[in-house]
């Protein structure tokens, strides 16, 4: 089987969770986060190994991380904390059959040779779990340190990913990006299987470009109501494109309340609610055409590991993988 079949089922939705494993936003955990002297929005990764193995074990399709180069305060996001492509390759070995997936790595700040080599290298250690997920970018703090414009990010994006998917080829050609290459010069190791490439919003380009490209959509958590808006656009650039059809995925921030039968309570990019009611909210995310949810779980009241546990009990099987 296609790894990427276990995140893409037509007219199916399956069932991610996002980095960090921490509820840090939640009262508890921002609680923890004063004792523990931690800024604002650097989660608490002591228990992230056996949390990731839990994910694992339990059967969700997806694991996502994203690329924050430095902790900007006015952001107040770490994401993760340890860097993306290192950490997954620490998870490549420590998980066996859950997707590694990228939402995003920031393309434009990235050297394409250097992250060509290290993607593959994950795609190989992984047995062909990556998903990668490519971004534009929306933190000005980071660009300067790296010496790059803010405003040449789309026209990067584009020149970077050539380059990589050049790199890839087990026939390549790295002189008609570098003329000072003898065109034997290589990249190594290959993939073994195509790596999916995942575009993350809009990344500077159009739906068009996006359809033909990639293979498919991460959107940002938003409303059923904007996102069935969104998903028909998708279809739409599919259809236009002439391509078959292609996931639409998105992520939603889940408070999973300690009251399992709660009611659904609707907060910015995505809302509280008891187990016992989350299967009826996701699949009105499945009936509008979402693909795959990454759910977030820095606002759960209840502890990640609880969350995991109950969310696999009471919810997977009707996302079953």
């Amino acid at each position: 089987m296609n790894p990427f079949d276990k995140l893409y089922k037509p007219g199916k939705m399956t069932l991610g969770i996002e980095f960090p494993l921490d509820n840090d936003w939640s009262t508890e955990g921002n609680r923890k986060r004063l004792e523990d002297n931690r800024p604002f929005g650097v989660p608490d990764i002591s228990n992230h190994l056996a949390l990731a193995q839990q994910i694992d074990q339990a059967g969700f399709a997806a694991l996502w991380m994203r690329d924050v180069p430095v902790y900007d305060p006015n952001f107040g996001d770490g994401a993760q904390l340890f860097d993306t492509l290192p950490y997954l390759g620490y998870l490549a070995a420590a998980t066996k059959n859950v997707l590694l997936g990228t939402a995003a790595i920031v393309l434009p700040l990235q050297q394409p040779i250097k992250l060509a080599k290290a993607t593959a290298t994950i795609e190989n250690l992984s047995k062909s779990r990556l998903i990668l997920g490519l971004g534009l970018g929306d933190r000005p703090v980071e660009f300067p340190m790296y010496g790059i414009n803010y405003q040449e990010r789309p026209k990067l994006f584009k020149a970077h990913l050539k380059i990589m998917q050049e790199a890839w080829k087990t026939e390549s050609d790295l002189s008609q990006f570098y003329p000072f290459l003898k065109q034997d010069v290589a990249v190594y190791p290959k993939p073994k299987n195509k790596i999916p490439l995942v575009i993350a919003g809009h990344s500077g380009q159009s739906m068009e470009w996006i359809a033909k490209n990639a293979n498919g959509w991460f959107n940002y958590p938003r409303t059923p109501e904007e996102t069935y808006l969104n998903q028909k656009k998708w279809c739409e650039a599919l259809y236009d494109t002439d391509q078959a059809c292609k996931p639409y995925i998105s992520a939603f921030h889940l408070n999973l309340l300690k009251d399992d039968n709660a009611e659904f309570r609707p907060h910015r990019f995505g809302g509280g609610v008891g187990v016992n009611h989350l299967t009826e909210l996701l699949k009105t995310y499945e009936e509008i055409g979402v693909n795959h949810m990454a759910l977030h779980l820095r606002k759960s009241e209840t502890p990640v590991s609880e969350s995991i546990a109950k969310i696999e009990e009471k919810v997977l099987p009707y996302f079953g993988i």
